[in-house]
């Protein structure tokens, strides 16, 4: 993971566009037949050498999630984009590496991804997305984080 954040530093020397900003939303859960949600707020940077891909780093907070009262996470995921029609939408994905770390000193390290939608207008990005994470171990909950984010560009 620490190689990845060196290459995505690297990169974001020559980003054409940086962007920072912040995730409200619900951390949605399943475990044990129960579906259940609870508040998440994470912060982001987002850099984006050109319109088509780019990499994020996210580190946040949940709320409680099953057995755990509250959990910490960062991630680094590489992302792409799909311009719509040059209408400031864009479709996006984006996959990487998580690490959680949860009340009762649980941590773990697995894979995220996530996809939505977002609409960049001037020096602001507003996007709607999902993003799934592991969280725990023994056992471990397929959670997913279902929020709003807003991003605003850094000047150069």
């Amino acid at each position: 993971m620490l190689a990845c954040c060196g290459v995505g530093f690297a990169m974001n020397a020559a980003a054409l566009e940086d962007y920072v900003g912040f995730t409200l939303g619900a951390v949605q859960y399943g475990e044990n037949g129960e579906n259940s949600s609870s508040p998440g707020l994470t912060a982001l940077i987002s850099a984006r050498p050109n319109q088509y891909y780019g990499y994020e780093v996210q580190g946040g907070i949940f709320g409680k999630t099953g057995k755990y009262s509250a959990s910490g996470m960062i991630d680094y995921s590489m992302a792409v984009y799909l311009p719509l029609f040059g209408s400031g939408i864009n479709l996006y994905g984006k996959a990487g590496a998580d690490l959680i770390y949860s009340s009762t000193n649980v941590s773990n390290a697995d894979w995220t991804y996530g996809a939505g939608v977002e609409y960049q207008g001037g020096k602001s990005v507003v996007r709607l997305g999902i993003q799934h994470f592991n969280l725990g171990k023994n056992p471990v909950i397929d959670t997913r984080l279902v929020g709003v984010t807003v991003l605003i560009k850094l000047e150069k």
